[in-house]
């Protein structure tokens, strides 16, 4: 009787088709690489490494500093703004890549490699497009801690609990609600392999624990000091009444129009637990999946920004994927042994096509703001440009602290010189004793660059004043 094996699938169809799914985001990514390079804090992380010529971290967040290696060097070389662009945009899928390659040729770990396929396939949208989050990168990495542990249960090897610490620390700095991810994992993994059950796994927790902590007692900066002070204000605002915070519904009305197979993976894994009355797992995805998404509704209570909130809301798929392909698929496969050879990889196949076609098609969402932009560049008598908030088609423009660095490197994919920018705010009262000036870059965060802190090989716009546009 044929069946899964471990964590690993019986045919080398699926870790094949694995590959393909990688190959053809990869391509996506290139295709795409202005919607994926220019957009909010890629793009200004972009602007920021060509004009300092140095790799960004930002918030202590490190693991965000290895996808920039690779334009980085293209910099040094001399690249064009096109090319850089492009290898910014393949550097994350080349960094997701290797995670899976390691996960199911080195670890011998199928199951995990699909769940990071299904993490950035599975309820993807906007996420594809808004590239830059270290939350991404950490839980890449947290599927590989696992993988170490699925792979060597008994943890005694030096060398192996030297790498498992590195990714753990790489995980606690990059986003604090790694926590939650790493206690789901560590617990479902507890109750799902006897191996597991021993001191050293609880020292793994405690770890964890201990590095988060650190994390949070010495490297909480001003803007992670500012989101928890949000956090605790919206709570004592809508506390007790928790279900009626508006994202609530929002997140219900995006499931139907969005993010439909997060339900559907849920519902499944939950009857099955339900019929095989495994009550621990059950309670398990039923604490941890509503209870994340109060948390992060309680943070953004209005949602109103679908490609912000996505990025908090994308990490549930681990919720119900690790369930879906440690406990239900392999039951199911136990079952009718004939499903792994002849059915799986259609529905397989026929899913990867079905996510990877809907988030090509949705590149049309930021290509409008592009478009935009650029309409109101090619409006003449400066380089630089202002717009009051007011003006501005929000639905178009999403956030507007972006708009500068975006119009930057759109304007300056022809020529250096052919450099422009556009500042949307409600109001200039900060830049007004500014104005006169010729030869500087506003930036949305109350910053000046003057001409001589731009790379001028990249950006390099003709003196002018700031124009108001109507």
């Amino acid at each position: 009787m044929k069946k899964m094996r471990g964590t690993q699938f019986q045919y080398p169809f699926f870790r094949q088709l694995g590959y393909w799914v990688w190959a053809i985001m990869l391509l996506m990514a290139l295709i795409f690489y202005r919607e994926r390079a220019f957009f909010m804090d890629a793009g200004f992380q972009l602007f920021n490494l060509i004009n300092e010529g140095t790799i960004q971290i930002y918030h202590h967040r490190f693991v965000t500093g290895i996808p920039q290696i690779l334009p980085w060097l293209l910099l040094k070389l001399g690249a064009p703004l096109r090319v850089l662009a492009m290898s910014f945009s393949a550097s994350y899928i080349l960094f997701y890549l290797l995670v899976y390659h390691l996960l199911v040729r080195y670890l011998k770990n199928d199951l995990l490699g699909w769940t990071l396929i299904f993490l950035f396939t599975l309820i993807s949208f906007d996420t594809f497009y808004h590239i830059q989050s270290e939350f991404y990168l950490g839980l890449s990495l947290l599927l590989l801690s696992f993988g170490l542990v699925l792979k060597w249960p008994e943890m005694k090897e030096v060398r192996h609990l030297s790498i498992l610490l590195a990714l753990l620390v790489a995980v606690g700095f990059s986003h604090k609600l790694s926590l939650i991810f790493f206690v789901f994992l560590w617990l479902f993994f507890g109750l799902t392999f006897n191996a597991l059950r021993h001191w050293r796994y609880v020292v793994l927790l405690g770890a964890f624990l201990a590095v988060a902590a650190f994390k949070s007692a010495f490297f909480t900066n001003w803007y992670e000091a500012a989101k928890q002070g949000e956090f605790q204000s919206n709570l004592e605002h809508f506390f007790p009444n928790l279900l009626d915070i508006p994202a609530n519904l929002v997140f219900l009305k995006r499931c139907v129009q969005y993010y439909y197979l997060l339900p559907i993976l849920l519902l499944s894994v939950s009857v099955f637990y339900f019929l095989n009355k495994k009550w621990l797992k059950l309670g398990l995805v039923w604490v941890f999946t509503p209870g994340y998404l109060m948390l992060y509704n309680i943070s953004d209570p209005q949602a109103q920004y679908r490609f912000y909130s996505e990025v908090t809301y994308l990490p549930l798929t681990i919720f119900v994927a690790v369930p879906f392909l440690f406990d239900v698929l392999p039951e199911v496969i136990s079952r009718w042994p004939s499903l792994e050879k002849r059915v799986l990889p259609l529905l397989f196949a026929a899913l990867m096509l079905l996510r990877l076609g809907t988030i090509a098609g949705n590149h049309r969402t930021f290509e409008r703001q592009f478009s935009w932009i650029e309409a109101q560049l090619k409006r003449s008598g400066s380089h630089r440009f202002l717009m009051k908030k007011e003006v501005a088609p929000m639905d178009t423009v999403m956030m507007e602290w972006g708009v500068p660095f975006t119009a930057m490197h759109l304007s300056a994919l022809a020529s250096p010189d052919s450099a422009k920018t556009l500042l949307i705010l409600p109001d200039f009262d900060w830049y007004e004793d500014k104005m006169e000036r010729t030869d500087v870059f506003f930036s949305p965060f109350h910053k000046v660059l003057e001409k001589k802190d731009l790379n001028p090989g990249y950006y390099n716009p003709p003196d002018g004043r700031y124009l108001l546009l109507e």
